[in-house]
């Protein structure tokens, strides 16, 4: 999970008011803005590693309270810089009702306005089917791998050359002659 301090509303200028995944002129916060002038500044962009691209939800903090939770459903990369796109939830789902109104979850007191925060709420299984418990992403360290490779040996009889023969000549980029 995502913990996002916004600092005071600036302006960012026009430069970033027509782009196609995160139009805006401000960044920041201040009391008069809506929910979703609020989810706009929290988007991005920040510079973030790949890590980030692992989180389910971001939990906005300004002004010492949580204002809004987030299931983050997309990330873009623009060099070092990050953003993503969600939706935002309201009453009723569990990450909402536990962080919305409440002070800062975060026990730290880094300036950087972006930190991982570890949750219940975030965790998941594995999804290779080993029942692990995973608290970032879908899958287990590795297990990715072995649920490719799984695949590999069970239809393709363990040859990744025949796999990726196949893939070639059948997956999205093959070639329609």
């Amino acid at each position: 999970m995502l913990r996002i301090k916004l600092g005071p509303r600036t302006y960012v200028g026009d430069t970033q008011a027509n782009h196609p995944f995160l139009p805006r002129q401000h960044a920041g916060w201040d009391p008069t803005m809506s929910d979703q002038e609020v989810y706009n500044a929290a988007r991005g962009w920040w510079r973030l590693n790949s890590r980030a691209e692992q989180e389910r939800y971001a939990l906005v903090l300004a002004g010492d309270q949580v204002r809004l939770a987030i299931a983050v459903k997309e990330w873009r990369a623009e060099g070092d810089r990050r953003a993503f796109a969600g939706e935002i939830l309201a009453p009723g789902d569990p990450v909402y009702d536990k962080f919305v109104g409440q002070s800062d979850p975060a026990e730290s007191t880094s300036r950087f306005p972006v930190l991982y925060l570890p949750d219940p709420l975030d965790a998941g299984v594995c999804r290779c089917g080993c029942g692990q418990a995973v608290t970032r992403g879908e899958w287990a360290q590795g297990h990715d791998q072995r649920a490719i490779h799984e695949r590999i040996r069970s239809d393709f009889g363990g040859s990744v050359s025949r796999f990726i023969d196949w893939y070639d000549a059948n997956g999205p980029f093959a070639s329609s002659d």
